[in-house]
């Protein structure tokens, strides 16, 4: 039930779909994309690969916490739930 619980809420590709098509849409993404493109391209120059790369991994597992609690705020889950849908 726990596996069901999180492929449902945090593996979930439809949801992931969505949320592309949906930040497409809005208002200033492309922009900010492109900007963001750009600096990355400069730190990987600077930092040289392997850097960029151990950093972007870990900004990625830090902002995946942050999102994954406000999700979980926003489908109005309690604390103790989402905690038990940890894999």
């Amino acid at each position: 039930m726990q596996d069901l619980l999180a492929e449902l809420f945090w593996r979930n590709t439809e949801l992931d779909e969505a949320a592309g098509r949906l930040r497409q849409t809005l208002p200033g993404f492309q922009e900010a994309k492109q900007a963001y493109d750009e600096l990355a391209q400069q730190l990987r120059e600077l930092a040289g690969y392997d850097l960029y790369d151990r950093h972007f991994t870990q900004l990625i597992r830090y902002t995946g916490y942050e999102v994954q609690s406000y999700y979980s705020l926003g489908l109005g889950l309690r604390k103790e739930i989402v905690q038990v849908l940890e894999v």
